[in-house]
């Protein structure tokens, strides 16, 4: 009767806790759908409930807040199995040069994957500042490693510190530089992955060359 006991309360426990992976997915969904149709201001969480078909409180039980389901949703695309393939590709990159392009390729992808979030940087102030400051550590870290890698095959300008090739290349692949590029210029998404590659090299790197 023991072993039947605890076998049960696990059941209970494996269904509650696909419930709340139900809820929380539904959610996440709902609030993607209105941050792109409405904007991240405009959403509201009652709006958000309703779609998910879920209650307001169910909803600040589950995330606290309307800037932590966008940080959410930040977060599930930055841990998707789209960017781990990303970080495998950059990974397995040898030539200096590639390492910089798939990692442009990388922002532009994701940039554009998240747009219903991150299209809205205007409007990343107040309760949603939090969230624009991690994204950018995060992205700081990323680069800190790439370019400890770029320095590790001799590739850096000799006349940069490692932490200024970090500066320059973290200021480089902030999402404001893709929305003047994509949105305010026009270009197109390989317009941005190509200039973004370029200047990268022209900007960290020792003697940058274009591969034809």
């Amino acid at each position: 009767m023991k072993k039947q006991g605890v076998a049960t309360r696990r059941y209970r426990s494996g269904v509650r806790e696909s419930r709340a992976a139900h809820t929380r997915r539904a959610i996440l969904d709902a609030a993607s759908e209105l941050f792109e149709s409405g904007g991240f201001s405009a959403t509201t969480i009652a709006s958000i409930a309703a779609r998910a078909d879920v209650s307001a409180p169910t909803i600040y039980a589950t995330f606290g807040s309307k800037a932590n389901v966008a940080r959410a949703i930040v977060e599930q695309m930055e841990e998707s199995s789209a960017a781990s393939i990303w970080r495998e590709r950059i990974a397995s990159e040898r030539r200096p040069t590639a390492i910089l392009g798939a990692f442009a390729e990388w922002t532009a992808a994701f940039f554009s994957a998240s747009m219903p979030t991150l299209s809205l940087a205007s409007e990343l102030t107040g309760e949603a500042s939090d969230m624009a400051a991690e994204g950018n550590a995060r992205r700081r870290a990323a680069l800190s490693s790439l370019v400890d890698r770029l320095a590790e095959h001799g590739a850096l300008r000799h006349d940069l510190a490692r932490a200024e090739a970090v500066d320059r290349a973290w200021m480089l692949t902030g999402i404001e530089m893709y929305l003047n590029a994509v949105q305010e210029c026009g270009w197109s998404t390989a317009t941005y992955v190509s200039w973004l590659s370029e200047t990268l090299e022209q900007q960290i790197l020792q003697t940058p060359t274009r591969k034809p």
